[in-house]
């Protein structure tokens, strides 16, 4: 737990940065924020906005640290390698592509793209339809990230004045070149989930009404779920309620 005197960088540092590092090792590793509406996860997620200089400033948040780092050891290891990214929003139980082409237009903040979750028939659950954009610096990662973050459902309400009343999954994918001690050219994957969850909402505290109010209720719903399987995963559960 970070009290409200702890900084970005504590943050990361300590509770990120391995498992940014696991990714490159060919794992597939999720970060969460979570909690109640207001209390700074887009904050911690994205954080502030960078120096013209583009370095970071001390307010930069898990995803450009995250972005910063992957590129560090990648070049560090002087190995080939490609990057894909994709960002993802669910609103109303609507899965939204952020980086859908501009030929797709959006009105109310939904998608006129088709998309679907589907099982690959391996076992692993995929979204067809989706984009992923190829990149080949941080620079690219921060612009895409900009770009759809416009795009994301937010609302003012008495708690937030600017707040995200949808989950957001930025995902980026690296492929690895490797050889094996014989020899043998084999490519290495991993994923980082980095995921912006809805901020869980009291209707009263927060001012919702109307369909504001049935959002809130959709939004508290998926969140109780989501700590259900987890509390499920991590007590070994035979079955996990999902």
């Amino acid at each position: 737990v970070f009290g409200p005197n702890s900084k970005q960088m504590d943050l990361f540092s300590q509770s990120i940065s391995p498992a940014v590092s696991d990714v490159l090792r060919g794992f597939n590793c999720t970060v969460f924020a979570y909690g109640q509406t207001g209390t700074g996860k887009t904050y911690t997620m994205e954080g502030g906005r960078r120096a013209k200089s583009g370095e970071f400033s001390s307010e930069a948040g898990v995803i450009p640290r995250s972005v910063q780092q992957i590129f560090e050891e990648l070049e560090a290891q002087f190995t080939e390698y490609a990057m894909k990214v994709s960002f993802l929003e669910i609103h109303n139980e609507e899965i939204i592509d952020l980086l859908a082409p501009d030929e797709w237009e959006f009105t109310n903040y939904k998608l006129k793209k088709p998309i679907a979750l589907v099982e690959d028939g391996k076992g692993s659950i995929i979204v067809r339809g989706m984009e992923e954009k190829l990149v080949r610096s941080a620079d690219e990662i921060y612009k895409i990230m900009d770009r759809a973050s416009a795009r994301r459902n937010a609302i003012e309400t008495l708690l937030n004045q600017q707040s995200n009343r949808s989950h957001s999954i930025f995902s980026i994918t690296v492929h690895i070149k490797e050889f094996t001690r014989e020899g043998e050219e084999v490519i290495k994957t991993g994923k980082l989930n980095l995921v912006d969850l809805a901020g869980s909402v009291n209707v009263l505290r927060s001012g919702s009404v109307e369909g504001r109010s049935r959002e809130a209720g959709g939004i508290n719903k998926s969140l109780l779920t989501l700590g259900r399987v987890i509390n499920a995963l991590v007590e070994e559960s035979s079955h996990i309620p999902y």
